[in-house]
């Protein structure tokens, strides 16, 4: 039984907790910790997100220890894993914390809003016992990981190319607005489009170069961006994110992938289930496994500290690249012109 300690009970926080619900036989929630009197209570009436949630309201957290400091929760000796769900700027200074003490760290996407951040982080996880996980849910959702099978076993023939969205009204749920504070969270393109930047990675691995077209309403904060990944002439990459729809739209998020033998599409609005077109005219509803992005990732890093293996689907080195390409895809809208990857 491993014993959670979860920094921040805000949006992803809550959505944190609800997967330990699901997963009491292997852990516990022993502690929590949030600079807000309500949330740290277990009032969470008041928090919003991105994704519809009908559990994000009260719960009852006798036999958790509640601190408002997260110093004493890292020292928390029931602790065993250490889950940061606080805003973005933050991620860097508690996370090293955590990792310094030598206990297990799972800690939300992006890794942090610079790569220097992410480089103090990876050289402090090489010299802790713990294990060390960015959340990048995308990689674990059921529809994503079928996709990144049917790619590397080629069951359509090669792919030839690849749409990944993610689209959202604007995010005016978060507290006392650090979302919409690019200082604070990186804007769309750090936190929203970085998890299809990451899972394109994850797929493909790095491209050549990227270009981007972007727009910002706040300065230096850019609401929608659109890159082309080249990889070269017979591939074609295609990633949207963006922030800025009304408030009416909510969420979504999808792929189309096209084969040389069929074409896969996932598109979380239409309500229908991945569905695969083939070119003979018939289609295919492929039969996916396991429950959400969220779960699958918890379930899993779990799964390691258990067997005592290190993380391998999604390591921290990648979740870096990830904001390297991000902040690639930023420096191209900028400048107007395609960047190389290094």
């Amino acid at each position: 039984m491993v014993g959670v300690g979860l920094i921040g009970v805000g949006f992803m926080g809550g959505m944190h907790f609800r997967q330990y619900e699901q997963l009491n036989d292997r852990a516990r929630i022993a502690a929590i910790c949030d600079t807000e009197l309500d949330r740290r209570a277990g009032d969470w009436s008041k928090v919003g997100g991105n994704i519809g949630d009908p559990q994000a309201n009260k719960r009852d957290l006798k036999g958790i220890a509640q601190y408002e400091d997260y110093k004493q929760l890292i020292a928390d000796p029931n602790v065993q894993l250490v889950d940061v769900c606080v805003p973005t700027y933050l991620h860097s200074e508690i996370a090293s914390a955590a990792l310094k003490s030598g206990k297990h760290v799972l800690s939300e996407k992006p890794m942090a809003l610079t790569v220097e951040e992410c480089d103090e982080m990876l050289a402090l996880a090489a010299k802790s016992p713990g294990m060390f996980m960015i959340g990048q849910c995308v990689r674990f959702w059921p529809e994503c990981a079928w996709l990144k099978k049917a790619i590397g076993d080629k069951r359509y023939g090669a792919l030839k190319a690849l749409h990944l969205r993610r689209q959202a009204a604007t995010p005016d749920y978060s507290l006392h607005d650090w979302l919409l504070d690019p200082k604070l969270s990186g804007g769309a393109i750090l936190d929203l489009h970085v998890h299809d930047t990451d899972f394109a990675l994850y797929l493909l691995g790095k491209p050549k170069t990227v270009t981007a077209q972007a727009y910002q309403r706040v300065p230096d904060s850019y609401d929608r961006v659109h890159t082309l990944w080249h990889y070269g002439p017979e591939l074609v990459v295609q990633i949207e994110g963006a922030w800025d729809l009304p408030s009416a739209f909510g969420f979504n998020m999808g792929y189309t992938a096209v084969f040389e033998e069929a074409a896969a599409i996932m598109d979380m609005n239409t309500g229908k289930p991945l569905t695969v077109y083939k070119q003979d005219g018939s289609t295919e509803t492929p039969q996916v496994e396991g429950k959400d992005g969220y779960f699958n990732e918890i379930a899993y890093l779990l799964d390691c500290i258990e067997r005592g293996e290190t993380p391998s689907i999604s390591t921290p080195d990648q979740s870096r690249e990830a904001v390297v390409l991000a902040l690639a895809e930023k420096q191209s809208a900028q400048s107007g012109k395609t960047v190389a990857v290094s």
